[in-house]
């Protein structure tokens, strides 16, 4: 999904925004061409092409494809004309804001703190023009979330956007409130709402794996591996909750055999596309082995992790300590 304001390059092919009350091209269309899809992307360039050519549908079809090439000013010119074309249209408002906040993470910070307002006005207006355009309320909580003060940055906002965001879609708005927690470093409700994720959604990974993880972090072993026993008896991302298992053994020391036979039986088994990278796996035997001073199964382990993901510093990090 493109992130708002501050997004890495790495996911800005790899999402899929649903813009609501789409009245200049359909945004089910632009959003599934930007995923890859070859028949949408076609779509889009009939679009585009369409007489007159500078017409708010055209331009936005446009700016669709200048994300897809990563052409980012082109992509700036094209969703200003279609908003400015076409005034009451939420989606064009919502990327007018979403490609300003991509020039100003690739700008310098004179830019950034130039581009900022507008950021912020595009997905209010957007908001305002479509009070359930969930995107627009996470572009902007983002926008709250990352700022300083100065430029508009307030956490309580963020906090409204994201309880706005429940009452259209009680997903996103948990997932919304999830990341204010976090942003604020709040890890008693950040416990609450995962615990939370766990019944409401018991089917997702969101509450399962980041409670687990959140329990081990802090060093509550049995409350983390209580969550992994639960979410076992729901069947449900069996191969990764072995991995939590093995996560939570590497992290805090406890039932590290336990550890070591989960991850052996994560890796081999036949993992799924939502499961963790090999690499991590690797990893985390890597750390058990560690503590148990098995320092050559150690070593093992972090070069296979690195061979297999050599960007994963923590692992050059300890192979270079056992070496």
């Amino acid at each position: 999904m493109l992130r708002r304001f501050a997004a890495p390059v790495a996911v800005l092919l790899a999402f899929a925004v649903p813009a609501t009350a789409q009245s200049l091209a359909d945004a089910k269309t632009c959003d599934q061409a930007i995923g890859g899809s070859a028949k949408d992307r076609i779509t889009l360039q009939k679009l585009s092409a369409a007489k007159p050519v500078t017409s708010p549908t055209s331009m936005f079809a446009a700016g669709c494809l200048d994300v897809i090439a990563a052409r980012w000013d082109s992509a700036a010119a094209h969703f200003d004309a279609a908003a400015k074309g076409n005034p009451k249209s939420s989606a064009a408002w919502l990327w007018v804001g979403n490609i300003t906040g991509q020039l100003a993470r690739l700008g310098s910070a004179p830019t950034k703190v130039q581009l900022a307002p507008a950021i912020r006005d595009a997905y209010a207006k957007a908001i305002a023009l479509d009070g359930n355009n969930i995107d627009a309320r996470e572009g902007l909580m983002q926008y709250l979330l990352q700022s300083p003060l100065p430029l508009g940055g307030d956490k309580t906002k963020a906090g409204e956007q994201a309880l706005a965001i429940g009452k259209v879609d009680a997903f996103r708005g948990l997932s919304a409130q999830l990341a204010v927690a976090s942003s604020m470093n709040d890890r008693p409700v950040l416990e609450r709402l995962l615990t939370q994720a766990t019944t409401q959604f018991p089917d997702s990974l969101l509450g399962w794996a980041n409670l687990s993880a959140l329990q081990a972090d802090d060093k509550r072993a049995s409350a983390a591996f209580a969550t992994i026993t639960r979410w076992q008896a729901t069947h449900r991302n069996p191969m990764f909750a072995l991995f939590s298992i093995g996560r939570t053994a590497a992290v805090t020391g406890e039932q590290q055999e336990r550890g070591v036979q989960a991850l052996q039986q994560f890796l081999r088994g036949q993992r799924g596309p939502n499961d963790p990278p090999l690499a991590n796996a690797h990893y985390r035997l890597a750390q058990i082995y560690e503590r148990q001073n098995k320092k050559s199964e150690a070593r093992t382990e972090y070069t296979t992790a690195v061979a297999l993901n050599p960007r994963l510093r923590d692992a050059q990090l300890a192979l270079a300590r056992l070496k």
